[in-house]
């Protein structure tokens, strides 16, 4: 039985030595974990998650955004469930029940996006550039209501972007709570500390920025409420 009024961690994973690192920091916090992986690797994953969904279920890897989406339909009477990757950490100083009740007060309800901003990396660090939801929680009406009931991501993305259209999707909305005093660390690889690089398809950064451009000009269409 899914347990509901709680926070779940929900991701694709195939970086198995990373998740032994990153994926113990947060069941210690209080997180419940759902994980999307290669088949292969599916009884590495079983000692670190709590539900384990196989690609073999999905029709192989299909990206990201697509990932979450079923994530969060498997999940879809969660309260919140966090949409991050396998290499990066929770807040360490705040355990998932505290930060689930302050989401929860917030907004007064689960349609929302929290995103924790501490970590200065990336275009988090660069106030000029497109900003992100890399990390973000998703309220379970968000998730259940947004993008006409389809799941909180556009799919038309494989990766690159589609945090970066959740952004502006959420402030469209009038949902978006930027946590600059929370901290979800990210260990990228171009931190230096590994070189482990995800399946992402030649180009996709220029296809995706095309994308988004075209949606952004036109103000993110199809994205309205269920």
């Amino acid at each position: 039985m899914i347990k509901t009024d709680t926070v779940w961690l929900g991701m694709p994973s195939a970086n198995i030595e990373m998740a032994r690192k990153t994926l113990p920091v947060w069941k210690q916090l209080g997180y419940n974990i759902v994980i999307l992986c290669p088949t292969f690797l599916e009884k590495e994953y079983k000692s670190l998650a709590d539900i384990i969904i196989s690609e073999s279920e999905t029709d192989g890897y299909q990206g990201w955004p697509k990932s979450v989406n079923i994530i969060s339909n498997k999940l879809n009477n969660v309260d919140i469930v966090v949409a991050a990757g396998d290499d990066m950490y929770p807040d360490k100083n705040q355990t998932a029940l505290i930060l689930r009740e302050q989401f929860l007060d917030h907004f007064k309800g689960t349609f929302g996006v929290m995103q924790p901003y501490g970590d200065k990396f990336g275009s988090m660090a660069c106030p000029e550039c497109e900003q992100i939801c890399g990390s973000a929680w998703l309220g379970r009406d968000f998730r259940n209501k947004i993008n006409k009931g389809k799941g909180p991501m556009w799919e038309e993305y494989f990766h690159m972007y589609a945090d970066t259209e959740l952004y502006q999707v959420a402030k469209k909305y009038n949902c978006l709570w930027i946590r600059d005093d929370l901290t979800q660390y990210h260990e990228h690889r171009l931190r230096g500390t590994h070189n482990f690089k995800p399946t992402i398809p030649s180009g996709n950064t220029h296809k995706a920025k095309l994308i988004y451009d075209e949606r952004k000009r036109n103000n993110f269409p199809n994205t309205e409420l269920l």
